[in-house]
């Protein structure tokens, strides 16, 4: 490109927005007009044209600014890419540097206009990482651009420690007067099939979003938190099947249950419905199996063996799953529980009792000892170790009788402020509650039962019957346990 040519392209990568910020701002109609005018202007410029550089030398990207120049900086970045031959040297090179700072400055109005192309970007930082054995490379980068789209992370993205309320619009029509730059209510408003922001979302993918953020859960080994997106795979609606998604949940679900609470639920969730409940039970049996032992041991005070002999046997089967690093966690948060659950029978014990009830070796008081004490240090355990003369015979494990005694105990101070978040996380999620319920009753398929409520209710009215009140089951997509992979 000569000179003259890139002379006359710059001022036009530079037009929109306006710099400084007007006043009164653009409107939404003028400010939707100019971008979409821009976005044109782009896709009509040679990629040659964008990385040729600036006439007095250096590139465009040194020119322009990610916040204020969105579009034009994002062209030209995946254009420089694109010219790579080698994608994986992006990684660690300047123009990964580049895309990097692009997702922590973007402009994430702008960028509802080009979806597709920030959609583009983001797979070519998942890729070059990839191809680098470097997959956490991409994972902050990643997460960073997508809540500086969506801050709330409200809407069905792959961010976790996010509660999911909504999933991409599929509507082809946007509302009156809601311009992708429009103030929405929420990002469902703008992260639409038409944006290209998110793309079409089939049955398995909120499946698989919940797995695989419980899978993280897991191992942070935070594992009252893997519960809930475990028990929303297994709750998923599903008309005859359960999934290979959903058994695969049910095993992970039984083995964190185990680990957070040293049992299994009777029951799995209210809303599981029959048929995935049977099925994946009975496919988990190995898994319910471990559970009961693991529970029966420990009120009947019995040793590890039994546990132990268990997981041997299926060592090949927890390791075809995948679980067997789990299962193994399970062998030594038994002991955990075991310990723990003296302390519901006993105020103290000697601590050859203990050592003969729990440990490996019954006659290493030392180990026993030291284990205790890790226990005590992480907060496992509300309890103290009398340690009164050098023979480990003597010593006596004293249980903490209330949770306002012991080394962990809480002040009421402590107390208060617990209970204080404890109702802000309360009032927060009935905001969300309400706010659900209030798009439900807006959405296309609340209408369209409530039409047919009205019809089959004059129908039986004229019948003489008494209408049902009970929202027939609308059909959806489901996948069996054969044919989800």
């Amino acid at each position: 490109m000569a000179p003259k040519d890139m002379e006359s392209l710059l001022p036009q990568l530079l037009s929109f927005p306006p710099h400084p910020p007007p006043q009164p701002p653009l409107s939404d109609a003028l400010y939707d007009k100019e971008i979409r005018n821009l976005r044109k202007a782009l896709n009509d410029t040679p990629a040659s044209a964008l990385t040729s550089g600036v006439p007095n030398g250096g590139d465009l990207l040194d020119i322009l600014d990610p916040s204020i120049n969105t579009l034009p900086s994002l062209y030209v970045l995946l254009a420089h890419i694109n010219a790579t031959r080698q994608k994986a040297s992006i990684v660690g090179g300047p123009w990964w540097f580049k895309a990097l700072e692009f997702f922590e400055r973007f402009d994430p109005v702008q960028v509802r206009y080009v979806g597709t192309e920030f959609r583009r970007l983001v797979v070519h930082v998942r890729d070059a990482a990839l191809a680098c054995n470097q997959p956490t490379a991409a994972v902050r980068p990643i997460r960073s651009a997508i809540l500086r789209l969506d801050p709330s992370g409200s809407c069905f993205t792959p961010v976790l420690d996010k509660d999911v309320y909504e999933f991409p619009a599929s509507s082809k029509i946007q509302p009156p007067g809601q311009l992708p730059c429009s103030q929405h209510d929420t990002s469902a408003g703008y992260i639409t099939d038409q944006s290209e922001l998110s793309a079409a979302t089939t049955y398995r993918d909120p499946l698989l979003y919940f797995l695989y953020g419980a899978m993280i859960y897991v191992a942070m080994k935070e594992w009252h938190r893997a519960i809930p997106f475990l028990e929303a795979v297994l709750t998923a609606p599903s008309r005859n099947h359960a999934s290979r998604i959903q058994v695969e949940a049910y095993k992970k679900w039984v083995l964190v249950n185990l680990l957070a609470h040293g049992q299994v639920p009777s029951s799995l969730p209210r809303t599981t419905t029959s048929q995935v409940a049977k099925q994946v039970r009975t496919l988990g049996k190995p898994y319910e199996a471990l559970g009961e032992i693991f529970k029966g041991g420990q009120s009947k005070e019995l040793d590890a063996r039994r546990l132990n002999a268990e997981v041997h046997v299926g060592n090949q089967k927890w390791s075809e799953d995948y679980n067997l690093s789990l299962v193994l966690q399970v062998l030594d948060v038994y002991r955990q529980f075991t310990i723990i659950k003296l302390g519901s029978t006993y105020a103290a014990l000697p601590l050859p009792l203990v050592t003969q009830r729990t440990s490996p070796n019954p006659n290493d008081h030392i180990e026993t000892a030291q284990y205790i004490a890790m226990m005590i240090s992480s907060g496992r355990l509300n309890a103290t170790l009398d340690q009164r003369s050098q023979d480990p015979q003597s010593w006596v494990l004293r249980f903490a009788l209330s949770s306002s005694t012991g080394p962990h105990a809480r002040s009421e101070q402590e107390s208060y402020e617990e209970l204080v978040k404890q109702a802000a996380r309360n009032a927060k999620l009935a905001e969300h509650v309400r706010e659900t319920d209030r798009k439900l009753t807006l959405s296309k398929d609340y209408i369209n039962w409530l039409k047919q409520s009205k019809k089959e209710a004059g129908s039986a009215a004229n019948e003489g019957e008494e209408a049902s009140t009970l929202p027939s089951q609308q059909p959806f997509d489901d996948e069996d346990i054969m044919g989800d992979g």
